[in-house]
């Protein structure tokens, strides 16, 4: 049997020295302290870094990691939602949205992070819109705006034209129409002493998103003016609402073969929302839905026949106005000058036939630049020279106006003195 020795005999009668390491159980649990503390560290760094977004969909939610500098400094609603709170409240202080894309939530957050977006169609560029209006991106609604501009043909002009309806605010048709200019619809509601400052303005184009919302809106116009007939044709017009028809069909510039394609479409559209109404379609009820619309065709401008097949498919006139345009074309068959077409009528009937028999110019005006396609370079030159033939006429007829008040003015003040 081996006996442990004695330590202090061994060590020649003084004690044993103690260990000087730590014991292994605290070098353990001295380790995992550490360990949690560097992970720690890791993830407050990470969190410090980045921001997730917790995107509710109707059976799935999905996380979106952004870089959390890079929303701040968008200065958008997202940046307010991170600095001021407003977006928090989901699972481990999760910013939530709702009511979004996840595809294009997440094309959004990275063209903040890299200020750069690939558009995929016409569609796309306008859910990216609608996300830039609800986020206040003013840089990606201007980017949106061009994009649309670049690619608007006759296929999607419906689509974009509706969609600045439900994104933005449409002031009114009468400014609308006002605005196949920018620059030239505020030259033209302006007097001669501020002609310079207008040119200048012109000169710079649209600055502000509202600006060119303005400007897209008057180029789907402008583009539906020289297509009429091709956009007319489409089953999209018959779901326009009313004032997003009335824009359209009152517009002077409408390049059309006959004034026959305008009432097609009239009386195509009065049966559709006859049917949305779940009214019977009767010729009172049709143009009840249509209103003033059954003034906007230029009837004069039509032959005797083509007048009457559009009377056979939809009487859009009362009986006495139908019987006015009648005896007027029969009169110009004949040869008859005009002055005794109109002789014995009242003041609104003179109002009504000369709005009637207004011709539709040749030309419609020129797009505002916004893109390579609105250049005017990418136009005929006799449609160019035709806006700037009307532009001159313009100007002439606002400096004729501003030089005659000027001169009452002048009358005026030597009144005052000489009295």
């Amino acid at each position: 049997m081996v006996l442990p020795f004695n330590t202090t005999e061994a060590n020649t009668g003084r004690p044993a020295p103690l260990p000087t390491a730590p014991p292994m159980a605290s070098l353990a649990t001295e380790a995992a302290h550490i360990g949690a503390a560097n992970y720690s560290s890791l993830t407050s760094g990470a969190d410090e870094q980045f921001v997730d977004f917790l995107v509710l969909g109707n059976k799935e939610n999905y996380l979106v990691r952004a870089d959390r500098k890079a929303i701040l400094d968008s200065n958008t609603d997202l940046a307010r939602m991170l600095t001021g709170g407003g977006g928090s409240g989901g699972p481990a202080g999760k910013c939530v949205v709702r009511d979004v894309k996840r595809d294009n939530f997440e094309t959004f957050v990275r063209y903040l992070e890299t200020c750069f977006i690939k558009f995929v169609s016409p569609t796309h560029t306008l859910e990216m819109l609608e996300l830039a209006t609800r986020y206040q991106c003013r840089q990606l609604e201007i980017y949106c705006v061009k994009e649309l501009d670049l690619n608007l043909s006759v296929e999607h002009v419906l689509e974009v034209y509706r969609a600045l309806w439900f994104y933005n605010s449409v002031p009114s048709a009468a400014a609308a129409s006002a605005a196949p200019g920018a620059g030239a619809g505020q030259r033209r509601n302006r007097c001669c002493p501020r002609r310079r400052n207008r040119e200048a303005q012109q000169d710079c184009g649209p600055v502000t998103p509202e600006e060119h919302f303005a400007a897209l809106l008057a180029n789907c116009l402008q583009l539906i003016d020289m297509h009429a007939e091709q956009v007319f044709s489409q089953e999209a017009m018959l779901a326009l609402h009313f004032p997003e028809l009335e824009m359209i069909v009152k517009r002077d510039a409408l390049q059309l073969s006959s004034e026959t394609v305008l009432l097609d479409l009239l009386a195509r559209w009065s049966l559709e929302d006859c049917r949305r109404k779940n009214v019977h379609p009767s010729a009172e009820n049709r143009r009840r839905a249509l209103g003033a619309l059954c003034y906007a065709p230029r009837y004069l401008t039509m032959t005797r026949r083509e007048f009457e097949g559009a009377r056979e498919r939809i009487e859009l006139l009362d009986p006495v106005e139908s019987q006015l345009v009648g005896d007027i074309l029969i009169r110009s068959a004949g040869g008859k000058p005009s002055s005794r077409k109109t002789a014995g009528l009242t003041p609104e009937q003179q109002a009504l036939v000369a709005r009637f028999q207004a011709p539709r110019p040749a030309f419609a005006l020129l797009p505002i630049p916004l893109s390579s396609r609105s250049q005017p370079r990418n136009y005929p030159k006799k449609m160019r020279k035709a806006a700037e033939e009307a532009e001159r006429e313009r100007d002439g007829a606002h400096k004729k106006g501003c030089c005659d008040r000027m001169l009452l003015n002048c009358v005026s003040v030597f009144a005052c003195i000489f009295a």
